[in-house]
């Protein structure tokens, strides 16, 4: 894509100066277009004026799945076994509670799910990622997807970072850091993933079901969880209902999972134990993991639940929960994260 096409492009997203209005774009358009973004095409402002108007308008799921396919091609993803899930984490974080999704993610690789984990270091001024707590603990975020699939082959936990594989999403991200806007990079980053696999992704609240789900229907996922977790994170509610979206063989189904439903209900969501926000996901994360009684620990639970019916072992959310206290009191979920850091 040539320069004046992507000038061109601005004008069509962004409205023209003659007063034309704005129009979505067609999924091959928009995969040609962040294909050429991703090539480095078009200027910083160029960039930032199609990231801002996208928002203000909302992207459209022929978009989103047009700008994921375009990402996809691009890197090489790792092998998957049967029936393994992929995390997909977001680069907001959480800042006012703790995160607790890597002892989900390990307790459910311990049930018997293999479960490759995506993330990335937190965006400027975004709260405590999923990533940065696995750098915390002493693990590596590294884009080597024959390491991340060793890892899964040998422990069925794996952990990388998929947008550092292609060198193209550094200034894509650079310029929506600059912004301070959650934008299309984000949202893209989310469907970063393996085509067709079986995916959990976080969403934030409010009206964003439908477009998530079309665009994952649009990729082919025909097994996917779409969680409208504690502040947009993976980390299910204790103290309230968690809503989101199933997709189970191809057939969508609201989520709507109360904790009470599991007697896992907490009075409030787990609290900060450190002044130091990612500290305090450290240690919360440990004490899950340790199986310490509490709002961490709960959450811990049914985020494991979740991944385990993902991952088809049972839909059951009840025999879900069972096996994850299992491996959680047992010390296996432990003992696999501390694994996976030799990996």
């Amino acid at each position: 894509m040539a320069d004046d096409d992507l000038r061109s492009l601005v004008h069509e997203i962004c409205g023209g100066s003659e007063g034309t209005r704005s129009r979505n774009l067609s999924r091959h358009q928009a995969e040609k277009a962040y294909s050429a973004l991703l090539e480095g095409k078009g200027t910083a402002t160029q960039v930032a004026a199609i990231f801002v108007a996208m928002r203000c308008r909302g992207l459209a799921g022929e978009e989103l799945a047009g700008f994921a396919v375009a990402a996809r091609a691009r890197v090489r993803f790792p092998a998957l076994p049967e029936g393994a899930v992929v995390i997909s984490t977001s680069r907001l974080g959480k800042s006012r509670h703790p995160l607790v999704a890597l002892a989900s993610a390990s307790a459910a690789a311990s049930c018997g799910v293999p479960v490759l984990v995506q993330a990335a270091p937190h965006a400027g001024g975004a709260g405590v990622t999923v990533g940065d707590v696995w750098q915390r603990l002493g693990g590596e975020l590294h884009a080597d997807p024959d390491r991340a699939a060793d890892c899964l082959r040998r422990l069925n936990l794996g952990f990388w970072q998929p947008t550092a594989a292609d060198p193209g999403w550094e200034r894509l991200l650079a310029i929506e850091n600059e912004i301070g806007l959650r934008c299309a990079p984000d949202t893209v980053a989310k469907l970063l993933a393996p085509p067709g696999c079986r995916l959990m992704v976080p969403a934030r609240g409010g009206p964003v079901l439908g477009l998530a789900s079309e665009a994952l229907t649009i990729l082919g996922h025909r097994n996917a969880l779409i969680v409208q977790g504690v502040e947009g994170s993976i980390d299910p509610w204790v103290s309230d209902q968690t809503r989101g979206l199933c997709i189970d063989d191809g057939v969508r189904t609201p989520l709507r999972l109360h904790p009470a439903d599991l007697v896992l209900e907490c009075g409030a969501e787990p609290a900060q134990m450190h002044e130091d926000r990612l500290e305090a996901s450290v240690v919360a994360t440990q004490q899950a993991l340790m199986g310490v009684p509490g709002a961490a620990y709960h959450a811990a639970l049914i985020g494991a639940a979740l991944i385990v019916r993902l991952g088809g072992l049972t839909r059951d959310m009840a025999s879900a929960v069972g096996a994850a206290r299992d491996v959680f009191e047992s010390g296996a979920a432990h003992h696999r994260l501390e694994q996976l850091g030799d990996c």
